[in-house]
C-alpha cells in the first residue's frame, strides 16, 4: 500500500465514526423505564440487577475512571476534543448474562429507549445500538422489530459473553432475520468482567486481572466468529452485516486461516458454506481498539494490512480506562493507508457498515 503524502489532513478536517462508545447508566435512570416489582427495587434501593466480576480494573486508583452519563458528555469528550463527528453509543454490554430471564427482557427495551430518549433525540448526529438480550431470541427480535423505525438506531448490541449456545446456533436466526429485515447491523462485543463466569477453567487458574483482560474479548470473539461461520450464518442471511467490537485485531488472521484449514478437512461440518471461511470473514468489520502495541511498529502495520482497509473501522472504547485516543490508529494509518483507504478505516467503512447517510 501507498504512503499518504506530506500534506496529510488532520483529525480535525476529516470525518470520523467513533463504532463504540459505552454510556454510563445508572440504576436509577433506568429505573424510569421498567415495569413492577424492578421498578421500585432498582429506584428505592440503587439495586444494580447487573453482574460484577469484582476485578480491580483501576489498579487501586493508580488508573483514571472515566464516565459518561449525559450527552453533553459525548459532545464535549467525543465530538469536540476527539474530533468524532458521528459516535455510536451503547448503554449495556451485560443483559446476555444475567440469570434472571424476565429482568433481561425487561430490561432490554428499558435501555434502549433510555437511549433514544436521552442521547439520541438530543443530537441528530449520535446514532445508537439497539442492546439485545438472547435469552429469548424471540423477544429480541420483537425489540428489532419496535425499533426498526428509529433513524438513529443503526444496529444491534450483542454481548459474546454470556449467550449459551454460542451466537451462531440456529435459535438466534430469529434475531437475524428481524436485523435484515429491518435493515440493521450486529455489533458484537465481548466482556471481560463476565469473562470469569463463562469460562470457569481460567477463573480458576487466573489470579490477575491483567490475564484475563488480555484473554477475555478475544476469546469470546472467537467463539462467536467460529460459530457464525460453521452454522453458515452470513449464508442464510447475506444482507446482514457483522462487526466485531473490542477485541482488537491481532487475532483475525489465524481464524482466517485456522478456519480454512480445518474447513478444508471437515466441510461436511459446515454444509451451508459455499466459499471458503476467509471469504466470508473478509466481508465482516473489525472495530480498531484495543490497538496492538508491538515492539516492533512494522509488525502493527503488517497486521493491519493484512487485515486490509475494507474491513477495519475505527473505535474507541471510550470511557473505559484502556480506550484509544483516535491518533493511537491513525499514526499507523498515516504511514501505511493512502488517503482513501484512510478514510475508509476512519469512517466510510462503519458508514457501509451501519448504513449511515454521511
Amino acid at each position: 500500500m501507498a504512503t499518504e503524502p506530506a500534506n496529510q489532513q488532520t483529525l480535525e478536517e476529516t470525518t470520523i465514526v467513533d463504532t463504540d462508545i459505552h454510556l454510563s447508566v445508572s440504576p436509577a435512570e433506568v429505573a424510569e423505564y421498567v415495569d413492577e416489582p424492578y421498578r421500585s427495587h432498582m429506584s428505592n434501593t440503587g439495586y444494580s440487577p447487573l453482574p460484577s466480576s469484582g476485578w480491580d480494573r483501576n489498579l487501586r486508583g493508580k488508573i483514571d475512571h472515566y464516565t459518561v452519563e449525559s450527552p453533553e458528555d459525548v459532545q464535549s469528550t467525543l465530538c469536540e476534543d476527539f474530533h468524532i463527528d458521528y459516535p455510536i453509543l451503547n448503554a449495556t454490554s451485560k443483559l446476555p448474562r444475567l440469570p434472571q430471564t424476565d429482568l433481561a427482557v425487561n430490561l432490554m427495551p428499558a435501555y434502549n429507549d433510555l437511549l433514544i430518549d436521552k442521547y439520541l433525540d438530543e443530537h441528530d448526529h449520535f446514532r445508537g445500538l439497539a442492546s439485545l438480550a438472547t435469552q429469548e431470541p424471540d423477544k429480541a427480535a420483537e425489540e428489532l422489530d419496535r425499533l426498526g423505525d428509529e433513524k438513529q438506531i443503526v444496529g444491534a448490541y450483542i454481548a459474546t459473553t454470556g449467550p449459551n449456545p454460542p451466537l451462531g446456533d440456529p435459535e438466534y436466526d430469529i434475531i437475524y432475520k428481524a436485523a435484515q429485515d429491518n435493515d440493521l447491523h450486529i455489533a458484537y462485543h465481548g466482556s471481560g468482567g463476565a469473562f470469569m463466569f463463562e469460562f470457569p477453567r481460567q477463573n480458576q487458574a487466573f489470579e490477575k486481572f491483567i490475564e484475563v483482560h488480555t484473554m477475555a474479548h478475544t476469546w469470546s470473539q472467537m467463539m462467536t466468529l467460529s460459530s457464525l461461520i460453521v452454522n453458515g450464518v452470513p449464508e442464510k442471511f447475506p444482507d446482514v452485516n457483522f462487526t466485531f467490537l473490542e477485541a482488537g485485531i491481532g487475532w483475525i488472521p489465524m481464524m482466517m486461516f485456522r478456519l480454512n484449514k480445518e474447513y478444508s478437512i471437515r466441510r461436511s461440518e459446515a454444509p451451508l458454506l459455499t466459499k471458503s471461511p476467509e471469504e466470508y470473514i473478509r466481508e465482516f468489520y473489525f472495530a480498531s481498539q484495543p490497538i496492538g502495541e508491538a515492539n516492533n511498529p512494522e509488525h502493527m502495520q503488517q497486521l493491519i494490512e493484512m487485515v486490509g482497509a475494507d474491513s477495519l473501522s475505527f473505535a474507541t472504547d471510550y470511557p473505559h480506562w484502556d480506550f484509544d485516543h483516535p491518533d493511537a490508529l491513525d499514526k499507523h494509518l498515516r504511514e501505511q493507508f493512502t488517503k482513501e483507504e484512510r478514510e475508509k478505516v476512519l469512517y466510510k467503512n462503519a458508514a457501509d457498515a451501519f448504513g449511515m447517510d454521511i
